[in-house]
Parts: C-alpha cells; structure tokens; sequence
C-alpha cells in the first residue's frame, strides 16, 4: 500500500462508519459488540475473496489474513456454522406480492398498471395472487401486512387497491435495517469494483452523484420532490424492463420441473439493479 493510500484509508473508513455507528449506539449496541461483528466479517471476506482456487481455506490461513488469533477464527466459524447468517437475501413472502401485482400480467391493466382486485371469489383475484407469489401464507395475514407497511388499501370488504409500487416498509425497524444493510452494501460493492476497473475503458459500474452546496432551504425542499418524482419514474421504466425480459410463464412457475430447471441454469444469473437515493446535510 503506497504511503498516500496509507493514510487516507483509515480516513475514508472512519467516514464510512460513523452512520453505521449512530444506528448501533442508538440501538445499545457497544464497541465490544461491533468489534466482535468486525471479525466476524474479517473472517468471511476471507473466505470469499483470498482462498486459493481448488484449495481449502485453512483457519490458519484465514489467521494470517486478518490478524485474528487461529483460535478466535475457529470459534466464530463454528458459529456461523450454528447459526447461520443473520440476514437472508431473499424478499419476504409479502414484498414478492407486491412484485407479482406490479410485474405479473394476469394482475395489470393494458397499460401495465396494479389493477384495482376482488379480495376473493374471482378470477384474477388478490386471492389467486397471494398464493401464486407467497405460498401458504393465508390472505388475511398477507393483507394485514401490506396495510401496516401503507402499500396498499381496502375499498370496501370485497377489493383491494396498491397505493404504493415499492415494498418500503412505513413502521417496523427491522424492514428498514434489512433495507438500509442491502442498498450499502450495493453501493459500496459497485464503489469497490470501480476501484479495480478500467472506467476509461468502459469497464466500471455506473456511479454519479450530482451535488451542488450552499442551496438555500425552499430550493432544496423543491429538489427532493423533484428528484423522488423522476428517480420514481425512472426505477419504474426500469423495473417494467426487466419484468419483460426476465418474464416467467406464472401458469408453470410452480411446477417442480420448473424449479429444478431454474436451479440448474442460477449459475447463468446475476442480480441486477439500479440504485437512486437523495442526500442532504448541512452547507459546510
């Protein structure tokens, strides 16, 4: 590491973890805590990122690595064999009803909007949607928690409208953890790819920021209207894209042939995205 880089890592680092650590202080959790969390992903950037192809990473190696003692690395990992990660990467049963109703056809009108739907009892139904993006789950409880996150709203007893086209929960902290640890680590995972990558050459992931200082605050009140407005249209366009081109026929996606096939062809699939967010701070 060259002398310049030495000493404005550290600054960048500490930059980087002060948000997080206003989240974990608010929530009692302590330095000893977030010390022990800091090995622990030591541990797994280790694994993932420095093994040697066909060789087994070793705790001794992993040791030499990071800078924790063998021991401690043969501790956590047993752990982490116990308990497993902590934050799943798959949406939740009701964030899936939301997709199917924007992307599912059978759930759209001819101008590709969420339909208004019968509760029960009809063809194309909220009905037929629950149980075709959320399994088992029973529609009651589905619908008690698309009302609680404030995406959707009952018309009467027998229908139901989407008043939302995004899963982003109103209440509850953990929605908004899972959220907020997804979308960093997005961005800091395209941040560090562009780090290694030929942007001249084409090679980097798209990463902007327009920043303009010293706006008074009726002009930034007006920007971050104006911005939500276009950045939600824009992810909306984008979404309706995607649902065209990675379309799956809804009357066989069940089927256990289906699934098997799907299986099979992941290692052919990457998760794509586009992130948009405002920021705001003090003029300095």
């Amino acid at each position: 590491m060259n002398k310049q880089l030495t000493t404005s890592l550290p600054k960048a680092v500490i930059y980087i973890l002060k948000p997080i650590i206003r989240i974990l202080m608010r929530n009692d959790i302590s330095h000893a805590e977030f010390s022990a969390l800091a090995k622990q992903a030591y541990i797994d950037v280790a694994h993932k990122y420095f093994s040697i192809p066909n060789k087994k990473m070793t705790n001794s190696r992993v040791a030499v690595l990071t800078g924790i003692n063998r021991k401690e690395v043969l501790r956590l990992s047993r752990i982490k064999e116990e308990t497993g990660d902590t934050l799943e990467g798959t949406p939740n049963r009701a964030k899936r009803v939301v997709n199917g109703w924007l992307n599912d056809s059978d759930f759209l009108d001819n101008d590709n909007n969420p339909l208004i739907l019968n509760i029960n009892n009809a063809k194309n139904s909220f009905s037929e949607l629950a149980s075709r993006y959320s399994g088992d789950i029973t529609i009651g409880a589905i619908i008690d928690e698309l009302e609680r996150i404030g995406v959707v709203k009952r018309l009467n007893n027998e229908q139901i409208q989407l008043i939302e086209k995004a899963y982003i929960p109103q209440t509850g902290e953990l929605e908004k953890i899972d959220i907020l640890s997804t979308c960093v680590t997005d961005l800091l995972s395209s941040a560090v790819y562009n780090l290694d990558a030929d942007v001249e050459q084409g090679e980097g992931r798209f990463q902007r920021q327009l920043v303009y200082k010293n706006v008074p605050n009726n002009v930034a009140d007006e920007f971050q209207k104006l911005s939500s407005k276009k950045a939600q249209t824009l992810l909306e366009e984008l979404n309706a894209w995607l649902a065209e081109k990675t379309k799956v026929d809804s009357t066989h996606s069940n089927t256990e042939d289906t699934k098997q096939t799907a299986t099979q062809n992941n290692s052919n699939k990457k998760r794509v995205g586009l992130g948009l967010y405002y920021f705001e701070n003090d003029a300095d």
